[in-house]
């Protein structure tokens, strides 16, 4: 077999993933998170008035996953669930404590932004992050 499985999208693409979770995990943990915990909030923050199949569509993530993370959030008192206006749908909105311990995680967040750019250097790094964006697009259905 002469397939070089060292170019494989796949097992580069899941590589990083878990080196780079495996890095904001251990900055997160001291407040309590995981990494993934602080990209929901992010996305609740980014997402405003978003219903929870809107904000798992846009991390790319499973309704019934971020149901759960969402879950575990609230039962901290980080986030609360509030029905849309219109239609059966819920939005989230991170509460006083989690709005707080955003505004004290996000120097460390920054902190490791920073620190990616420096070692892959900053026009790659913000070239990996274009290319992530447009990877998460592939597989979506067609509007």
């Amino acid at each position: 077999m002469t397939d070089d499985f060292t170019l494989c999208m796949l097992m580069n693409a899941r590589r990083a993933a878990r080196a780079v979770s495996r890095r904001y995990d251990r900055l997160a943990r001291p407040y309590g998170l995981t990494a993934v915990q602080f990209s929901v909030m992010g996305a609740v923050i980014n997402g405003a008035g978003k219903t929870t199949s809107e904000l798992a569509d846009g991390l790319g993530m499973e309704r019934t996953t971020l149901v759960r993370n969402l879950a575990l959030l609230e039962q901290q008192g980080l986030i609360r669930g509030e029905r849309l206006e219109k239609g059966n749908g819920r939005c989230h909105v991170l509460t006083e404590r989690g709005d707080a311990l955003v505004d004290t995680c996000l120097p460390i967040w920054r902190k490791a932004q920073a620190e990616l750019a420096q070692e892959l250097g900053h026009a790659e790094f913000l070239e990996t992050v274009r290319v992530l964006q447009r990877l998460a697009e592939v597989d979506q259905p067609e509007a």
